[in-house]
């Protein structure tokens, strides 16, 4: 396998970019600020690209620094391997780990397939992610080239509009071409800047493409030496010593396999166990929960049961003192009765007694009127005698 310098060909690449920028500071300051708004988009970008091709080129620095380990180094390799979990998936690299402690570093066709697997689709998802960074760039330069473009178009309209007159002037006319062109500038400077960038991530991603093929082909080498399935293939050009030490790692993996089954099945039994203990509690804690809500069903029972009977007093009080309010009222329908009938009896006499009355009245008003007609001759006859005596008495 192939030494992985991805980090000095980085080194070598941000330096001539450095060497470009400097010796075209002017340039680079002037076109930089003329589009702030778009370069600063722009260069965020691309630092969060290359903060992420680190990170790539740091996960692939350290796969190959474990698989050159595991490759070449004899004696000692659990030192190097500490904190394995970090670079491999758990699965592999326990399975590598328990190996390596027994001194039987071999693998099943399977298993090679799933490592390699594992590392195409990381490092596919790693170019996925440069891919996406180069294309944004792209957009957000040619963002900035139709902004100015459009501000480029404003600017001319008015430029063809004074042309329609007379008198034309002509160093007019070429000084208002500065404004279009100045807004043309600041949109290719956006552009300029976006290109640069894609060119950047583009060359780190192509430096950490090869690093990613020149990795994947040594390791697959290097597996397909450590398969046990080949065995059957190279029987006739291995020692002796070495069939013998892959039919002892075919029996290891075989005996790690078994062992692997075997702790799934009481794995899954444990879980078995721990199911139906829960299953049983949980039922327990139903049955507990139903029987509560029984007694307190129950007990409301009985209190309804209470309650009832309670009504049921109440309304036979109720009936007696409704009985007892029936009696009365015949008692007192009864003496309504008799009181009615003295009353007629009553008012007959009375009626006799005010005719009585009446007809007494009646002979009072005939005397009364007969004493009225007396007193009248008698007035008339005194008022008479009266004139009489005092007639003689003048003539006297």
């Amino acid at each position: 396998m192939k030494r992985i310098k991805i980090f000095k060909a980085y080194f070598v690449l941000w330096t001539f970019v450095y060497f470009i920028a400097y010796s075209n500071k002017e340039t680079f300051l002037e076109y930089f600020m003329s589009t702030l708004t778009f370069n600063i988009v722009i260069f965020t970008i691309l630092g969060i690209g290359t903060f992420m091709l680190f990170k790539a080129s740091k996960d692939i620095t350290m796969l190959a620094g474990t698989f050159g380990v595991l490759m070449y180094k004899k004696n000692n390799l659990s030192f190097y391997l500490k904190g394995l979990e970090k670079v491999l998936p758990s699965t592999i690299a326990r399975k590598i780990q328990h190996r390596v402690e027994k001194n039987n570093l071999m693998f099943t066709q399977q298993e090679a397939e799933d490592l390699l697997g594992w590392m195409d689709e990381k490092f596919s998802n790693q170019n996925k992610y440069n891919n996406f960074f180069i294309g944004t760039v792209l957009m957000i330069g040619l963002l900035g080239t139709f902004a100015g473009l459009l501000g480029a178009i404003g600017s001319m309209s008015s430029i063809v509009a004074s042309l329609a007159g007379e008198n034309i002037d002509i160093g007019k006319i070429m000084a208002g071409f500065s404004g279009p062109l100045s807004s043309m500038a600041v949109g290719f400077g956006s552009s300029l800047f976006g290109v640069i960038s894609a060119i950047i991530l583009s060359i780190k991603g192509y430096i950490l493409n090869k690093s990613q093929a020149s990795l994947i082909e040594g390791v697959e080498n290097w597996l397909n030496s450590k398969i046990l399935e080949s065995v059957d293939n190279t029987i006739a050009t291995t020692p002796t010593n070495e069939l013998e030490d892959r039919q002892k790692s075919f029996i290891d993996i075989f005996l790690e396999s078994i062992d692997t089954l075997s702790q799934k099945i009481n794995t899954l039994d444990r879980s078995n166990q721990e199911f139906k203990k829960d299953l049983l509690v949980s039922m327990l804690n139903m049955n507990k929960a139903q029987n509560e809500r029984f007694d307190t069903v129950a007990m409301s029972n009985n209190q309804l049961l209470k309650s009832f009977d309670k009504l049921v007093d109440i309304q036979e009080e109720q009936s007696k003192i409704l009985n007892q309010n029936i009696k009365e009222q015949k008692n007192t329908q009864e003496l309504i009765k008799q009181i009615k009938e003295s009353s007629s009896i009553q008012q007959m006499q009375f009626a006799e007694a005010l005719s009585s009355l009446h007809s007494s009245i009646k002979n009072i008003d005939t005397n009364k009127k007969q004493s009225s007609y007396h007193d009248k001759e008698y007035d008339e006859e005194l008022n008479f005698l009266k004139k009489h005596f005092k007639l003689k008495s003048e003539t006297v």
